[in-house]
């Protein structure tokens, strides 16, 4: 599964998400490591660049945006 799938599988992003400062939680040998992902240039601006693979037990985090 990539970031694409996942973002067509939930529906898109809700109306305050703030795409650009998500991140992806992965467990890599026991310990929880951060990435920040940038679905809001994947959807937007069609950058595949930030299609990225979501892993099984990946956790993704997506932030309120600012007003």
């Amino acid at each position: 599964m990539t970031l694409l799938d996942l973002v067509i599988d939930i529906g898109g992003l809700g109306l305050f998400s703030d795409g650009n400062r998500a991140s992806i939680i992965r467990k890599i040998n026991g310990e929880d490591y951060q990435f920040g992902i940038r679905i809001d240039d994947l959807i937007e601006d069609g950058d595949m660049s930030a299609n990225v693979k979501i892993l099984p037990g990946d956790i993704v985090r997506i932030p309120e945006s600012f007003f």
